[in-house]
């Protein structure tokens, strides 16, 4: 997978109307498209109360996520400024699975 950052004014401003609607504070992951071909240039699709895969991206884009959130956790004032990002960051993320069993090779001898 490959993810980049990137401000877009009306995602921002529904991902917030969003979060308000369905009164979610804390950690949330809201996903979506942002179309140039639907009647809506945004559609959300999804809210999960919890970091999410965008998680790693938005840290190394600057956002103090986790910082932010224990400040909120124990009653310390969240600093919002603090979860700002910078546009433009690239990550890539791939996915690999390790046997710790042995396990049965092909025969090749016919090859």
């Amino acid at each position: 997978m490959v993810a980049s950052t990137f401000h877009h004014e009306q995602a921002t401003q529904l991902v917030k109307a969003t979060l308000a609607a369905v009164k979610a504070t804390g950690p949330c992951d809201v996903q979506g498209f942002i179309t140039t071909d639907h009647p809506h240039p945004v559609v959300i699709t999804e809210v999960n109360h919890r970091f999410a895969a965008g998680f790693r991206l938005s840290e190394a884009a600057g956002a103090d996520l986790v910082g932010q959130m224990l400040n909120g956790l124990f009653g310390n004032p969240v600093d919002h400024r603090r979860m700002a990002y910078e546009s433009g960051i690239h990550l890539t993320k791939y996915v690999s699975e390790l046997s710790t069993q042995p396990r049965p090779q092909p025969d090749r001898s016919n090859t």
